[in-house]
């Protein structure tokens, strides 16, 4: 019997409490799969990569690479996620791609948003705000900087979209003003998807990233004074 040549890449996002992992060969999703924990990702994470691989037929032997979504987000989720990414790459002899979190929400997102500010959850009821515009390939507009809904609200100038992931509490707080807003649900797994596909490109163009080396991006941002 001849030997699968290995082809997909498995993709990890642990960055926030939805996470998610994907099966992805360049052109088809073989699996996708997301769910919602508050702090159990050590404990769920392995034990959902077994289930997805099984589900879909495959085994370890047919994965070519893997990836996770290195932050800023959470900082027991991303300790966790880059933490098994790195387990699972250094066993299987596997290169490692660590994709940002911004990275990964932009590659999934059409031209039409910008400009945009692109928010992620900071913990202790902050959000992590930052600026885009699209020039042929979304651009940074200076550096991110911590804030909260409140303050965000208050200081919002009209004419540019909020794309992002935010509580249920901020979302009341925003919709008390005329702000332009995409919440991405946690159970539609674009970040994931996004990271994938980011990091197929960078495996077909032959990069073969150190497992070693990857270490998770936590934020350390100045902040927007909120009076």
């Amino acid at each position: 019997m001849r030997e699968r040549k290995p082809t997909y890449l498995l993709a990890l996002d642990t960055a926030t409490s939805g996470l998610a992992l994907a099966l992805f060969d360049g052109v088809e999703w073989r699996a996708v799969a997301c769910w919602r924990t508050p702090d159990r990702h050590t404990a769920e994470l392995m034990t959902r990569c077994q289930e997805l691989l099984r589900a879909a037929g495959l085994g370890p032997e047919d994965l070519a690479a893997i990836a996770v979504v290195s932050g800023p987000g959470s900082f027991t989720g991303l300790r966790a996620g880059v933490a098994a990414a790195k387990g699972l790459a250094l066993a299987l002899e596997l290169p490692l791609f660590g994709i940002g979190t911004e990275e990964a929400i932009l590659a999934e997102l059409p031209a039409a948003l910008s400009p945009l500010h692109l928010v992620i959850p900071a913990g202790r009821g902050r959000l992590a705000l930052h600026r885009y515009r699209w020039e042929a390939g979304w651009m940074p507009e200076g550096e991110p900087v911590l804030t909260t809904a409140s303050a965000l609200a208050e200081a919002w100038t009209p004419g540019t979209w909020l794309v992002g992931e935010w509580t249920a509490r901020d979302q009341a707080v925003l919709e008390r003003h005329p702000i332009a807003a995409w919440c991405i649900p946690w159970e539609i797994p674009s970040r994931v998807m996004g990271a994938a596909r980011r990091a197929w490109a960078r495996y077909q163009a032959g990069e073969r990233p150190d497992p070693a080396l990857l270490r998770p991006t936590y934020l350390r941002t100045p902040s927007v004074p909120e009076g």
